[in-house]
């Protein structure tokens, strides 16, 4: 029988010399290109859209419906639809 979890892992000497000690940076052999900050920003960050919010508005006007009145329903239907159009037709 065998017990799982009951097995130590031991460090070999090929995953030693990986590992940095402790209060070393690990370093890496490939040369990553150097950024500025701004262009950082940039590439990390996304641009401002109302899409998300609107279809938001919409799914809750949808759900809200689903409780109250078909017309309700069909007009959150219509807005999500148009919402989602509209995100993914958004140029960047």
């Amino acid at each position: 029988m065998i017990a799982l979890g009951s097995e130590k892992r031991s460090i070999v000497p090929e995953e030693s010399a990986q590992q940095p000690d402790e209060g070393q940076q690990p370093t890496s052999n490939k040369s990553a290109p150097d950024f500025s900050q701004e262009t950082q920003a940039k590439v990390m960050s996304p641009h401002m859209s109302y899409w998300p919010f609107t279809l938001a508005v919409a799914l809750c006007i949808l759900f809200v419906g689903v409780i109250l009145h078909p017309v309700v329903l069909w007009i959150g239907v219509a807005l999500a639809v148009i919402a989602v159009i509209g995100w993914s037709l958004e140029r960047q």
